[in-house]
């Protein structure tokens, strides 16, 4: 695997590779010889993972890349709710007319459709790899998930995948100074203004259990906050069913 030079992206140096088996276990590799402040896409993703060791299929065309950030274990979870935030604004930047949603904690839908998957996971100490996977040009087929999936390509949004990721940064980019200047409000009102679900029934199973109440709110460190027959609880981490 050869990585090729790009270019610069705010805070980041970008690189590309032909095909790798997943861009966060590249960005883990080479972390140590191309500095903390890297992303690195990929035309091809042979062995792409989501969440809770889902599988992430391949298309060509799609958009397979990850970044570093650096954040202390105790915010992961506001950093989480900036990278939704930051792609379901971009999408709606492109096509104003769309529905866009985020579905707790960062899964964004298009048309009530997911378009993407988002990957965290710990290089070193206080640093990040955050893996993200779009669907550009087509969308995988969902095997026993109660949604479908849809692609930019299907809902008129007609960019290549080297633009969504220019875009995506920068935007991400713009959000992170933000939530670093001003705290977490502001990005948290904005989160809810497109949250999926919000006040409504739902189900969240956690790695433990399965609750089920109504999505109440996000309080101040992007915990959910699920009303439930017993009272209020906040759900760290998990995944929301309607």
């Amino acid at each position: 695997m050869s990585l090729i030079y790009k270019e610069e992206i705010e805070s980041w140096t970008w690189y590309e590779a032909e095909s790798v088996f997943s861009t966060n276990d590249t960005v883990k590799e080479e972390i140590s010889g191309l500095g903390n402040n890297i992303v690195i896409s990929a035309k091809c993703q042979t062995g792409g993972r989501g969440r809770r060791g889902k599988t992430w299929q391949e298309i060509l065309g799609n958009l397979y890349f990850t970044y570093t950030q650096v954040a202390s274990a105790q915010e992961l979870s506001k950093i989480v709710c900036i990278i939704g935030l930051s792609l379901a604004k971009v999408i709606k930047a492109l096509s104003p007319q769309s529905d866009v949603k985020i579905k707790w904690p960062n899964d964004v839908f298009l048309e009530g459709k997911k378009m993407s998957g988002i990957l965290i996971e710990n290089i070193k100490e206080n640093l990040w790899a955050i893996g993200i996977g779009i669907n550009v040009e087509g969308a995988p087929k969902l095997e026993g998930a109660n949604y479908q999936a849809t692609s930019l390509k299907e809902n008129g949004i007609a960019l290549d995948r080297t633009e969504i990721l220019r875009y995506y940064l920068n935007q991400y980019s713009e959000d992170m100074k933000e939530y670093r200047r001003n705290g977490f409000r502001h990005i948290r009102e904005q989160w809810l203004k497109i949250a999926k679900n919000y006040h409504q029934e739902i189900t969240v199973k956690t790695e433990k259990e399965t609750k089920e109440g109504i999505f109440e709110d996000l309080d101040d460190n992007g915990y959910l906050i699920l009303k439930t027959q017993q009272g209020e609880e906040r759900i760290i981490a998990g995944d929301l069913f309607v």
